[in-house]
């Protein structure tokens, strides 16, 4: 029975220490405590546990040694009762053990009263976290609608001081000639959809406004047959304000660009051939035409301007500026101050045109062809400044009027030979100074390209404004038919040049020369079909050669030539403002 009473309080013992010692919910606070704190608890922990198993142990070993007391005789009852009285010493330590637990529970408890845990801090660190937030939200929208009223009161104020203003591309005193229209474009300043052009003119004169666009537009001013200084008062109100500006005009030639009209005869597409070119005297012809360069845009420069490069303002400057030109073109670089002599013979004549080492042949010759259509233009485009400097007015790629300055210096070769064109008896001319003139313009607009190989139906538009053309391909055309495209554009102002496709072929004193543009003119022989110069100048002749059919070759002449030719027809622009009427046959000059 004692024995029974004996395991029943030891396993009391055993049921109260381990009840007592579920340390879980404490472990848990623990862990929430700061570092060192908890650092510490564990170790007191760790110390009890080592005690609390060693007393499992003890235990355990006693529970061993009294099952197998049990099976001895009451001798032992003696060693029994003295392990009855280490049970009740044991007992005595758990229960001191289980009291040194409580006093470290209630030690933590007042630890943790003065803590916070780390999902509380959590908890609230979220807290705030969540009202910083909205407050920032709340902050960047009203930053946000206070920079939006700050743009639009900017927006109100940029309006509100906006200046309204109408630009004219035309000169303050306008020139021109009584009773002609006179075209004035416009461009409006801080114009608003609202916004309108009126004019009104003095007594004789008219002007009406044509908008293209919201901001540009035309004013046509028909000046009186009476002539006289007219001015033509423009209005130009929007919303908010009301200007007014004057044009004034003064009798007197009026600018080549504005005097010219595109006329729309000419042939762009083989749907639209061109019946009324030369008043339709060409219009049994127009069928050989073998390719046109008539473009809607570019202001009408020709289809071989649209890839062009447009200039900077700074580049705009470089063209006007005398004394700059290409480092080197087209092989050359060695500049050398001459004298220029404009014009040896008193007028320009394609004399004044020969070609040395550059390959330009069509640029030479197309010049040389507008020396014997249009003198007087050539001259119009040339002003001398001094006897360094020149101005020579051309256009750019749009077909806007710009002004290219050129020096005294000309391109020669390393041995000292002028590599430009010269006239007679290597005199530097105009053609001298518009050949440079074309360097510079190809320097800036066509960057990397060359005067050698330049076409003739390019390089005229530079100095006319009109880059219409068409080609006729050889054996296209008989003898006669080609007679008559090359005489009859002549004489209705036209420019023609072309070569052959087949070399040395005779022509008297010369011969034929393939890959090689030449001029064409009105012949000096009846008989011949009409005449044409190679760009060379070679001879008292001047290099210019009579072309003549199988019927009418004289010796030395072949009458084949006519079938080896090709055309290049082009539009004269404003030089056939300066045509004189029906051309003759060039008369050769003397040098």
């Amino acid at each position: 029975m004692k024995r029974n009473i004996f395991y029943v309080v030891v396993l009391s013992l055993l049921c109260l220490v381990t009840s007592c010692y579920d340390d879980s919910e404490l472990r848990e606070r623990i862990d929430n405590l700061e570092v060192v704190t908890v650092s510490g608890i564990n170790q007191q922990l760790a110390s009890l546990q080592s005690s609390l198993n060693l007393l499992t142990e003890t235990y355990n070993s006693l529970v061993g040694t009294v099952s197998l007391l049990e099976a001895t005789d009451a001798a032992q009852q003696e060693q029994i009762d003295s392990l009855m009285n280490k049970e009740d010493a044991l007992a005595a330590e758990i229960e001191s053990l289980r009291s040194s637990i409580g006093n470290l529970q209630t030690w933590v408890d007042e630890m943790l009263n003065g803590y916070a845990t780390t999902d509380d801090m959590n908890a609230q660190l979220a807290v705030i976290q969540d009202s910083i937030k909205a407050v920032s939200a709340r902050t960047s929208a009203q930053f946000a609608a206070i920079l939006e009223q700050i743009k639009a009161l900017q927006a109100q104020i940029a309006q509100l001081f906006a200046t309204l203003d109408i630009l004219f591309d035309a000169a303050d005193d306008i020139s021109y000639t009584p009773g002609e229209q006179v075209a004035v474009n416009y461009t409006l300043v801080n114009a608003d959809d609202k916004t309108q052009v009126v004019c009104m003119a003095d007594e004789g004169w008219m002007a009406v406004v044509t908008p293209k666009s919201a901001e540009t537009g035309t004013i046509t001013v028909t000046t009186p047959e009476t002539g006289g200084e007219g001015r033509v008062l423009v209005l130009v109100g929007s919303t908010s304000n009301t200007i007014m500006r004057f044009l004034t005009f003064v009798e007197g030639e009026q600018a080549d660009e504005d005097r010219y009209t595109f006329v729309g005869t000419w042939p762009q597409s083989a749907t639209q051939p061109g019946g009324a070119l030369c008043g339709g005297e060409l219009s049994k012809l127009l069928s050989k035409i073998s390719g046109r360069t008539y473009a809607s845009d570019c202001g009408g420069m020709g289809s071989g301007f649209k890839n062009d490069h447009r200039a900077t303002a700074e580049e705009l400057e470089w063209l006007a500026d005398y004394t700059a030109k290409p480092a080197k073109m087209d092989g050359f670089s060695n500049w050398m101050t001459r004298r220029i002599t404009l014009y040896p013979f008193d007028t320009p004549l394609p004399a004044d045109c020969n070609q040395h080492s550059i390959g330009d042949c069509n640029t030479v010759s197309t010049l040389a062809t507008m020396a014997y259509m249009y003198p007087r233009f050539i001259q119009s485009i040339i002003t001398q400044v001094s006897d360094k400097e020149f101005q020579v007015k051309m256009f750019d790629p749009d077909g806007k009027r710009i002004t290219v300055g050129v020096d005294n210096k000309v391109l020669f070769t390393n041995d000292a030979y002028p590599a430009q064109m010269t006239g007679k008896n290597n005199r530097f001319t105009w053609a001298t100074i518009l050949e440079k003139a074309i360097m510079k313009w190809l320097y800036v607009f066509r960057p990397g390209k060359e005067l050698g190989g330049f076409g003739a139906e390019g390089m005229t538009p530079l100095f006319t404004g009109d880059g219409r053309s068409f080609a006729v391909s050889p054996g296209r055309c008989t003898a006669e038919e080609l007679k008559l495209f090359v005489t009859v554009s002549i004489q209705h102002g036209l420019i023609v040049n072309g070569g052959f496709n087949k070399q040395g072929l005779k022509m008297g004193n010369h011969e034929t020369i393939t890959a090689h543009g030449h001029s064409f003119f009105l012949p000096n022989d009846p008989n011949a079909l009409f005449a044409i110069r190679n760009p060379w100048g070679q001879g008292s002749d001047d290099h210019v050669m009579q072309c003549y059919d199988n019927d009418h070759a004289p010796s030395g002449y072949d009458g084949s030539i006519p079938s080896t030719i090709d055309l290049r027809i082009i539009s004269p622009g404003i030089a056939s403002l300066y045509y004189d009427g029906p051309r003759e046959p060039y008369q050769i000059p003397t040098w």
